[in-house]
């Protein structure tokens, strides 16, 4: 219980405060966040290699339901159907290899009577941010092969951009009002290369592993290295206690022995009086035989050799004791 009120300082109680709470941030927030990326991307990464192992396949067959835009992202689909080129869209503020471009997103009426909103690939943006020319999408029907992609999250407001309708990312609820169209709301498809319609095809992202899963690491780490740390530190302070208050308690036994048991003497620190002249123990006299007319003499020499035999006399070895201690303990301050 004494150990532990030497700890109750401000100093201690914030240390303490601020560990606990670093430490809940690092297992609570900070890590999952991480881990939280890495199994996102560890899920894309297989969605990629699915896209590119399996063949392509009608659409009917791989989405079911508005989960599949999600689940099976970038997976190859084939549909039938027309484009409706009067139906079309940029989506701007995207880049390929560095240079600005936009990319055309036009509405496509399968043959199932659904009709999807369709990524057609990019053009290089003009001069002053215009829209230069680009192929129109083909009339009559086509059946395209496209990679399943699903919505994105954000502001979708649209500008107009050279008489078209541009957005930043995709949202197929706000296109469709935007477009007049009634076009799939879970997701987008995006064409490949070589394509009826297609313009420079959109980049897919690469398999990659990243760096989360080892951020992640790290901070659970640092979750566990803090609360370890407080504890050393504790550690540390108690034993550096500890070995101060036995060197105290051997001074205390040195002090004792040294005495021999015989009362202390106060006349040391005390002003004596001889006669009606008082003076300092230790102090030079004026008498005859004092030494008072030696060459070399120092008065302050002598007041403070004075002051260490009245202390040694008094003390006897606990004053140098509590020299030491106090050497050690500003040694550790400065450290």
């Amino acid at each position: 219980m004494r150990n532990l009120r030497r700890f109750l300082t401000p100093g201690w109680v914030l240390g303490v405060l601020a560990v606990i709470l670093f430490a809940w941030a690092c297992f609570a927030i900070l890590a999952p966040w991480q881990l939280g990326k890495s199994g996102d991307l560890d899920a894309r990464n297989a969605r990629l290699a699915e896209s590119v192992e399996a063949a392509p396949a009608p659409l009917a067959e791989v989405v079911s339901g508005p989960g599949d835009y999600a689940e099976r992202e970038w997976r190859l689909v084939t549909v039938a159907g027309r484009w409706q080129p009067e139906a079309e869209a940029l989506l701007r503020l995207r880049s390929v290899d560095g240079e600005p471009v936009y990319q055309v997103l036009t509405a496509f009426a399968a043959d199932d009577g659904r009709e999807f909103l369709v990524n057609r690939g990019y053009i290089p943006v003009g001069e002053n941010n215009t829209v230069p020319e680009y192929e129109a999408a083909p009339g009559g029907n086509v059946e395209i092969t496209a990679r399943l992609r699903a919505a994105e999250d954000g502001q979708a407001e649209p500008v107009t951009v050279d008489g078209l309708p541009a957005v930043r990312i995709v949202d197929p609820v706000i296109l469709g009002e935007t477009l007049g169209q009634p076009v799939e709301t879970a997701g987008y498809l995006q064409l490949s290369g070589g394509q009826p319609g297609a313009l420079n095809p959109a980049p897919i992202p690469s398999i990659e592993a990243g760096p989360y899963l080892s951020y992640g690491l790290q901070w659970l780490a640092f979750g566990i290295l803090a609360p370890a740390a407080l504890g050393y530190f504790a550690w540390s302070e108690l034993k550096a206690r500890r070995r101060d208050a036995e060197e105290t308690a051997v001074s205390d036994v040195a002090a004792r022995d040294a005495g021999d048991g015989e009362p202390r003497d106060d006349s040391d620190d005390d002003d004596t009086v001889t006669g009606d002249t008082p003076t300092r123990a230790g102090a030079r006299s004026d008498t005859p035989g004092s030494g008072a007319d030696e060459a070399g003499a120092d008065p302050a020499t002598d007041a403070a050799v004075a002051r260490e035999r009245a202390m040694r006399a008094r003390y006897g070895q606990r004053d140098d004791s509590e020299k030491r201690r106090a050497h050690r303990r500003a040694d550790r301050l400065r450290s």
